[in-house]
This record gives structure tokens, C-alpha cells and sequence, in this order.
């Protein structure tokens, strides 16, 4: 082999290598979100939702739930402060190391246009009760024929 044809395999290796990884680069991530460099409650409505924690990201000071990056805040506007408050059932504060997956919250905050969610309060919230399914007699009969019937047998008297 030549040093020609070594060259071009390695130009050709070195191509496929980066095709595929532009390929594999997530197709909607956004580096870091300006959400929080820009906030403003004009672009924002209120947001309330129980949902299961998905993951945590402490060093983000992040949580998703219900399909939403949910922010963990400390913001200040001109003289007033948004703090974000974690709380268990009983009200006590909480850290956000304390949350993990697969526990259920409530939040409460502001979702803003650009998505995700600015929280003011996170607080664990005991999972929600299944309900039992109703159960019911089934008949061989429709109501309608019920309805006949009766017609029948009042006509009858």
C-alpha cells in the first residue's frame, strides 16, 4: 500500500467520523437557556401541576417533571426577590438534593413562553390514590327493552 492510498483511507475514515457525528449532536438542545438572564413575568403564565420527578440536576439547580425543565431560582427584581421554596408534605424546607426521580411534587411558578417552567414553590406530595374501576352488573338486556317491557306490562293493568 502507498502512502497515496494510506491517505486516503484515513481522509475517508476522518469524513465518516464527522458526518456521523454531526449526526448524532442532539437536534433541539439549546447550549444554556437565557430564560433565566432575561426573565420577565410578562412572558410568562402562571403554571400548577402534580406530576413524577424525571430527573434531577443539581448543579443546574434544575428539575424536570410533566415534560418541563423545571428552574430552582434565586432571582432579584430591583428590591424584590424570587425565591424558589422547597418544601416536603408537611411544609418543612427542603434542599434540592433531597428530591429525587420517581417522587411526586407539586409546583407552582411561571412558565415562560420559551418553555420551561420558573418555580416559586416545589413541594413532595404523597402519590396519588388509584381509583378502583366501577364495577357493574351486565345484563343481557338493553335498557330500551326494559323500557318496552314496562310500557307492556303497565298497558296490561
Amino acid at each position: 500500500m502507498g502512502i497515496r492510498m494510506i491517505r486516503y483511507k484515513a481522509f475517508v475514515l476522518f469524513f465518516l467520523l464527522s458526518g456521523l457525528g454531526i449526526l448524532l449532536l442532539p437536534a433541539n438542545s439549546a447550549a444554556d437557556s437565557n430564560i433565566l438572564d432575561n426573565f420577565s413575568f410578562d412572558d410568562c403564565n402562571p403554571f400548577e401541576a402534580r406530576a413524577v420527578i424525571m430527573e434531577v440536576h443539581a448543579g443546574k439547580a434544575q428539575l424536570v417533571a410533566a415534560e418541563q425543565t423545571i428552574y430552582v431560582v434565586d432571582l432579584g427584581f430591583g428590591d424584590q426577590r424570587l425565591i424558589t421554596e422547597l418544601t416536603d408534605a408537611d411544609g418543612r424546607q427542603l434542599d434540592l438534593g433531597s428530591f429525587s426521580g420517581g417522587e411526586w411534587i407539586l409546583v407552582k411558578g411561571y412558565q415562560h413562553i420559551d418553555g420551561g417552567v420558573v418555580a416559586s414553590q416545589v413541594q413532595k406530595i404523597a402519590p396519588p390514590e388509584r381509583k378502583r374501576p366501577v364495577l357493574r352488573k351486565i345484563t343481557k338486556e338493553s335498557r330500551r327493552h326494559k323500557r318496552a317491557r314496562r310500557r307492556a306490562a303497565a298497558a296490561q293493568e
